[in-house]
């Protein structure tokens, strides 16, 4: 049976931006990249890696600029080129994680993907995912959040 994995956005940033918890990500997308493992990433957490590359790649003010877009978008292709599948969740389950009241609507989309697709989510240090309305393993990258 092939590992399966759903990316949080701040295993994705770890991994792109050598912060700390980087490497044990990048072990695991090598194994999705070699095929050895299915990997995943929602829609929304898609987004919010896009935004977040276009900010920290954008001015001094981290304020987005069309060069700091394109290279947003050449950053996550270049991901899903190497096999990570952008995928959506069901927005109904998506609902029901988010009705608890803890978790970011792009969290409660990651956990209901992992859900669905019975994958392993990989989060990191921050503590909405300790207390989940529905039974997900969660692998977390790092302790604390950056």
């Amino acid at each position: 049976m092939t590992d399966s994995y759903v990316f949080d956005t701040e295993a994705i940033v770890a991994y792109l931006y050598g912060e700390p918890g980087h490497r044990t990500v990048a072990a695991i997308l090598s194994d999705v990249f070699a095929g050895d493992a299915d990997g995943v990433l929602a829609e929304a957490n898609a987004s919010e890696v896009f935004y977040l590359i276009a900010r920290f790649e954008g001015t001094d003010t981290e304020s987005p600029t069309p060069d700091s877009f394109r290279t947003a978008d050449r950053d996550l292709r270049a991901i899903e080129r190497q096999g990570l599948t952008v995928a959506s969740a069901d927005w109904r389950l998506m609902g029901e994680v988010k009705a608890d009241g803890h978790i970011l609507l792009a969290d409660a989309a990651a956990v209901a993907l992992a859900y669905e697709r019975d994958a392993t989510l990989l989060v990191g240090g921050d503590d909405e995912f300790d207390d989940l309305p529905l039974e997900v393993s969660c692998e977390r990258f790092r302790d604390r959040g950056v």
